[in-house]
């Protein structure tokens, strides 16, 4: 018998928002690096405008689409392995006690 447990879900939430928190903070010291990088060698900018829709507001770098896709996929990696985790080691432990 397989029980739902609700606080798997807020587990699995809370380390998907601090892994995609963290994960951004590193992407952001290594994107300034490597457009540092090359400024210094008179190449094109990561932070130059890529992406605009100006009748929504939104323009975005390169820079900044690699940041919140690299969050946002370390986010849901996260949460989806840690939720499955905790409905693997539920599962585990159900089947020892019917043991």
């Amino acid at each position: 018998m397989h029980v739902k447990r609700p606080w798997r879900y807020f587990v699995s939430a809370s380390v998907g928002i601090a892994a995609g928190v963290v994960a951004a903070f590193l992407l952001a010291i290594i994107l300034a690096i490597v457009d540092l990088y090359l400024s210094g060698h008179s190449r094109p900018t990561l932070s130059r405008a890529w992406l605009s829709v100006p009748e929504w507001g939104i323009s975005l770098s390169r820079a900044d689409v690699i940041l919140l896709s690299g969050a946002f996929l370390t986010a849901v990696t996260s949460a989806v392995l840690v939720a499955r985790s905790c409905s693997t080691n539920s599962v585990q432990r159900e089947q020892q006690e019917v043991q």
